[in-house]
């Protein structure tokens, strides 16, 4: 009966050419059954042995319907080596050593994405599972769930069982879980997220063992990548490396800790890219995009930080051609042309894998890199609330002091806590990541921006003379208060949120002993700044009235496009606007990117700015 129902399966289902989930879901099931069916050369289960032998035979023609090339041969010879196999009845270690290259030939030839983009969520998983599973699988999955009756054939999936367990990759129970086994009691769970149903995979990937102290310890001497963690099964890992199976489990159990390591957001990327290209390959013009900006944002945005402290211009060469590659897909170039823009993209990929997986960093390239985090991060904050507070030392307006500090403060608040939420309560995304700093920039552009035409309008004496008449005696306006509290804030939040993530990727980095390296950096760097406004308060009180307000205006003009550039750069590396790429030099420190969104809204600011002042100008020279 199961041979019929899962014939059925096959031919419902429509495993064509390029119905590689099915497939692997086949493959999948016969290494892991195999074990029912014979035992030391003899069959236990004639029923089972039947099954396996019409599963080798359909595994062969499905591989004669994919498309030909080297690929396909080697799985060809693959699949009749299995049936061969079976019908000698091998050692199930045999049938398994089959299998399984059957299914690495699968996963590397075909650009298929096979691993989670994010880290599974186990807690939401368990309370999913019992909406969706425990009334089959049982509530501590030992396949006993209330509405189980004997005729289920067959039984659903005992997930506490050891030795059926240890034959299951994560990946193959994702599959199971996303396509069902259609004429049984498994359906299919597409209504689901991806995200969902990876974590439904490492939960009940777990059931079968608990991670005890010695995993923990075990992990932490030489950690699975994402990609063993998720396409191997324990049974595999345990014949390949001697702790295998209890870094298994580990994984299973802490899936967050198979996304901590700085290369596997790299390897994600390069995931990601296979994936868009072979969408892109199908036809699947958006869906090819929207992949390939998930591969940036979720995979080597997250990467940015650790490799910028090694190799900064790879960096930069690895964001200039994804854009490109996602901009020849919207335009929906020819496939030759794609193509080549993922070869380049996949060999900077491999560049930035080995320069992230070199030795950790020494103290003196980690003091240079602490150093050099903060006094870019900080500068920008800093001269914006530095100015500001300048001016109101300056015109006597003390009583704005109290707001400007209390944005700023808010601010290092807020930064701690994204620190600490970061940290040990949830993940920041690259499109978090990229979303809050493009807003927040914007933001801050849109008020300093304002400011700067204010403290312009009053350059004049006897324009500010005016205002000081109209406020004698009186606080600065609610309004006006409000404004230097929400630029303080803004300004400082945006470049503590980044550094945040920053230094947290450098600290991940350091080799042992340089952590103190680190402090001194940070040290050195508070130093700077503090001297920084210093610097700016004392020059600034020298300067006569009319220029300070002139010199202060501009300077923060300078700083709204400045903003305009950095916010229009990040909601593009978000994917939330377009990018037109030009020849033009990229100049990080003044926001200034070379595509024509980004420098054109930076000429607009500047232009209306311009003309703004010119007509203020002669505005107060008529009405003198």
């Amino acid at each position: 009966m199961r041979t019929l129902l899962f014939t059925l399966l096959l031919m419902v289902s429509g495993l064509a050419a390029g119905d590689t989930r099915a497939l692997l879901q086949l493959v999948d099931y016969v290494g892991v059954d195999y074990p029912e069916a014979v035992q030391n050369g003899e069959i236990i289960n004639p029923g089972e042995y039947a099954e396996m032998q019409e599963f080798s035979q359909r595994i062969r023609d499905e591989i004669l319907a994919l498309p030909e090339g080297a690929d396909r041969a080697a799985l060809l010879a693959g699949s009749v080596e299995l049936a061969h196999a079976i019908e000698n009845r091998a050692a199930p270690d045999k049938v398994a050593d089959i299998t399984r290259s059957l299914r690495e030939k699968l996963m590397s030839g075909l650009d298929m994405a096979l691993v989670p983009r994010t880290a599974p969520d186990l807690q939401g998983a368990a309370a999913l599972y019992q909406q969706q599973c425990a009334g089959c699988h049982g509530a501590s999955g030992a396949g006993d769930g209330p509405v189980v009756t004997a005729a289920m054939e067959p039984a659903p999936t005992d997930f506490t069982d050891p030795q059926r367990a240890r034959e299951r990759s994560l990946f193959g129970l994702f599959n199971t879980i996303t396509l069902g086994v259609e004429g049984t009691a498994m359906p299919a769970f597409e209504s689901l997220s991806d995200t969902q149903r990876w974590s439904l995979a490492f939960y009940v990937g777990g059931l079968f063992q608990k991670a005890d102290e010695q995993a923990a310890s075990v992990w932490q001497t030489e950690p699975l990548t994402l990609d063993q963690a998720v396409t191997l099964a324990p049974a595999e890992l345990a014949r390949a490396q001697p702790e295998g199976l209890a870094k298994a489990v580990y994984a299973r159990h802490h899936p967050a800790e198979l996304f901590a390591s700085r290369s596997e957001a790299v390897a994600f990327a390069a995931a990601g890219m296979n994936e868009s290209l072979q969408r892109y390959r199908d036809g699947d013009i958006s869906g090819a995009r929207e992949v390939a900006v998930t591969a940036y944002l979720e995979g080597f945005e997250l990467a940015e930080a650790p490799l910028a402290n090694v190799a900064p211009g790879l960096v930069r060469d690895v964001e200039a051609a994804m854009i490109s590659y996602r901009n020849l897909v919207s335009e929906q170039a020819p496939l030759a042309e794609v193509e080549a823009a993922h070869q380049r993209i996949a060999g900077l990929l491999d560049e930035a894998q080995r320069a992230l997986d070199g030795e950790g960093l020494s103290p003196s390239v980690a003091f240079t890199s602490a150093l050099a985090i903060l006094l870019r991060e900080g500068l920008e904050a800093i001269l914006v609330v530095a100015a500001m507070a300048a001016f109101l030392v300056k015109t006597g307006r003390r009583e704005g002091l109290p707001w400007l500090h209390a944005g700023w403060s808010l601010a290092l608040l807020a930064g701690i806590g994204t620190w600490v939420l970061s940290s040990w309560v949830i993940s920041i995304s690259g499109a978090a990541r990229e979303l809050t700093e493009g807003v927040t920039a914007l933001a801050a552009a849109a008020i300093l921006f304002y400011v700067g035409f204010w403290m312009h309008s009053r350059a004049r004496a006897e324009q500010w003379q005016a205002y000081i008449r109209d406020q004698l005696h009186g606080a600065l306006a609610r309004s006006t208060l409000w404004t230097l509290a929400l630029v303080s804030f803004l300004a400082v939040y945006r470049e503590v949120f980044e550094t945040v993530l920053f230094y947290q990727a450098l600290a991940a980095q350091v080799s042992a002993g340089a952590e103190s390296a680190i402090f001194a950096g940070v040290g050195v760097a508070v130093l700077c700044l503090a001297l920084v406004t210093v610097a700016i308060q004392r020059f600034g009180m020298r300067l006569p009235l009319s220029q300070f307000f002139a010199v202060t205006a501009w300077f923060l003009i300078a700083l709204a496009v400045i903003f305009t550039g950095k916010g229009v750069a990040a909601l593009q590396e978000a994917g939330r606007l377009p990018m037109d790429p030009v020849a033009f030099p990229r100049i990080d420190l003044l926001g200034i990117y070379p595509n024509v969104e980004g420098l054109s809204l930076q000429a607009l600011v500047l232009l209306l700015a311009v003309g703004v002042m010119v007509w203020q100008k002669r505005r107060a020279e008529s009405a003198t």
